[in-house]
Parts: C-alpha cells; structure tokens; sequence
C-alpha cells in the first residue's frame, strides 16, 4: 500500500470513530478542534498533521460594505477576515470557525435564489461514501461578491446587523475542500443533482447556450481495491433549466485535476475551460453546444490548484494565473486563446494568493496572504506586478 493510500486508510478510519451528525456537518473538510484538518483532494481524503497555521485559500471581496476589497482568508485552523483601508493595507478583525464544503454556488433552477451543489457523507458510520447534493440557500445571501468573473470563484455571505462581521457565509471553488461554508446554516432543500463521482472542483455556468447554469467538473484521482491510484476523466453536466443535470457523454483528459475556471479565451463568445492539473495547465476551447476541444498547450509543468481568469495586461482578453503550492504564474492571452508565459510571483506554503483590485486603481493586483502578515503585488497594469514590503495586519 502507497503513503497516499495508508493515509487515506487513515483518514477512513478516523471518519468511522466520529457520530453520523460530525461527519455529515464536516462534509469533505472537516475540523476537528482547529487542528486537525481532513481535506479532499481529488477522490482521496488525506489527513493533513501540519498543525503550523497556514492560510488554505484567499477570497477578495467587500466585506463591509465600504466599497474597498477586503480578503476572508481561509486557514488550516481559525479563519480571518481584514478589513482593506481603500489603499491595500489590511487590519485583521476576528478569527471565525466554520464547517461544510460547498463546491458550487449559482442560481441552478432560475427563481433567482442561490443554490449550493454540495459534497456530502452518506452513511458516515461505516466509512462512507462523498454523493454530490443540491440545495437552496437563504434568498437573504449577497451573490456575488468576488471582484474576479469566475462562475466557481464566489463567496456569499449575510450580515445581519451590519456590523461588516459576515453571521452566515458559502464559499465555493477550488480543489480538495479547503473552501467551507458556515455549518449552522444549511440548504433549505437538499436532493441528489448529479449522478458522477465527486470531483475536485466545479465550474459553473452556461455552456451550451441555453441560458441555464451547466457545470464542468474537474476530476481527480480514486483508490481501486484500496491502493491502486487511477486517474478519472473531466466531465460536463448539462442543466435542463429546473437543476436537473444529464450527463453529456464527454470524457475529458486523463489527467489528475484539481482546479476548473470557465471564461471565453478566444473571443468566440463561448465559456472555455481552463483545468488545473498535477502537471500544469490546460484548456479546453467550447463549440457552443457545450463540446469540449483540447487546446495545443501545456501552462507550466508543475502542480497547479488555483487559477484566476482576468484582463491583467488591459488589452480586453481575459488573461490567466496559476498557482501551485508555493508559486503563481501570470499567462498573457493574445486574444485568441494562446498564452504567453509572464512573471512569476513566489510564496511559502504557508501563504495562500488571490487577484484582485485591492488598491482601487481599477487594475488587478495579486494578494499574499499569510497567517501573521501579508504581501501586495501591485499590479502594473500591463501583466506585471510590482511587490511591497511584507506587512503585519495591524
């Protein structure tokens, strides 16, 4: 048995101790005390003992309602919010505690509510398996709120008392369950949506034409006979209108992804598919009926869990980063869909980065967020970035 197969095991086993209520509400993340973690990655739970703070993943949005972008950071243990003066420099408020994966959110069946496409445990005493689930959430949510267009990069949250302190939140995106969503707060209405082993990432949004939310899920990697690593193929789910999804047949890649963002990268008027992969990543170019294309390139080599599309260089194409574990890559598009490799940002693994204004100045910048302290990198406005001094959040 492999050292990800015997953590898996591991993983089950400690799943099976737990009552069916702690391993329903834990979901495919589930903290135990604040330190430990157990994280989905592709089709594997790993048991994560790294119990130095790390911040897992950054979201950009307005928190307060004062019209500057402000960052919820997602951590390994205690969750942080920073308020953003206008001007990039952040002053942390308090730390929350949430549970709960989401792995989606949009409006799925057009009555103008936010619905949730979650990941969830079923019969969580004797090992369980991760069934894919829809549900209806309050229609009192705030959708969207992140400054980056990224179907499966949102974060809705409710503030109650306008205090600028989010009582109930849904964050969704991005592999392996290290985006959560509060646990007291559940979808109203929950029933099995799609019929698919669960991934590591969703996108959403219409990919075939018909004005409802489609998904594409990016498929990672499961254990046959406990040990045995197999890759599974990408795959595009059609939404008949009324949350109702069939499956279109494709099988797309053979690659272990982690990461799914949709955006049109050749200005043909269709939603393409960018994937992060184990090795780098790759697109995958949309016909307009919701068929699939691999593009020619590779983006980069190494593993890559995060990607923003955005205009970074002001040119109206919507350009790409990438991140892996402890750097992130600018990708310039030349408006038909090539990309030019740009700079690359570094970062420890204890970091987390995410795009977004956060100076105000109408031009992405990109985010380091740490456990202690921050970094900005000042966007140029023409696909590079310029750093500023490490900063404690005051």
């Amino acid at each position: 048995m492999n050292d990800k197969a015997r953590l898996a095991e591991k993983a089950r086993k400690i799943l099976k101790s737990l009552p069916r209520l702690a391993a329903t509400l834990g979901c495919a993340g589930l903290l135990i005390g604040g330190l430990v973690v157990i994280a989905m990655q592709g089709m594997a739970l790993v048991l994560d003992d790294d119990t130095q703070k790390r911040v897992i993943h950054v979201f950009i949005a307005d928190l307060n309602g004062d019209g500057h972008q402000d960052v919820f950071m997602v951590t390994n243990q205690m969750h942080r919010i920073a308020f953003n003066d206008g001007t990039g420099k952040f002053t942390s408020s308090r730390e929350l505690f949430m549970r709960k994966y989401a792995l989606a959110l949009g409006d799925l069946n057009g009555n103008g509510q936010l619905d949730a496409i979650l990941t969830k445990f079923e019969n969580a005493e004797m090992g369980g398996d991760l069934l894919m689930e829809c549900g209806e959430m309050s229609s009192d949510y705030i959708f969207p709120v992140s400054t980056v267009d990224v179907p499966n990069q949102v974060f809705a949250v409710r503030d109650g008392n306008h205090d600028g302190i989010p009582e109930d939140f849904v964050a969704g995106c991005c592999g392996g369950g290290t985006t959560m969503m509060n646990y007291e707060f559940l979808p109203s209405d929950r029933h099995p949506c799609l019929g698919s082993a669960p991934p590591a990432a969703a996108a959403l949004g219409d990919l075939n034409g018909d004005g409802s939310l489609d998904v594409f899920l990016a498929k990672g990697w499961m254990l046959v006979n406990g040990e045995t690593q197999t890759t599974t193929p990408n795959e595009v789910w059609f939404n008949n209108g009324t949350g109702n999804f069939t499956d279109s047949g494709q099988r797309l890649g053979n690659a272990q992804s982690f990461y799914a963002v949709l955006g049109d990268l050749n200005d043909d008027g269709y939603l393409d598919a960018v994937i992060g992969n184990r090795e780098g990543g790759e697109v995958w170019f949309n016909d307009g009926q919701g068929n699939f294309t691999k593009g020619s390139q590779r983006l980069g080599r190494g593993v890559t869990d995060l990607i923003f599309v955005t205009d970074l260089d002001n040119n109206e194409s919507p350009d790409l980063f990438l991140g892996g574990n402890t750097s992130g890559r600018v990708w310039l598009n030349d408006g038909k869909g090539q990309f030019k490799a740009g700079q690359r940002i570094a970062y420890s693994r204890h970091e987390a980065v995410a795009v977004g204004d956060v100076t105000g100045d109408g031009i992405p910048d990109v985010f380091v967020g740490g456990p202690d302290s921050y970094q900005l990198w000042r966007g140029n406005g023409d696909g590079t970035f310029s750093a500023e001094s490490r900063t404690s959040y005051r």
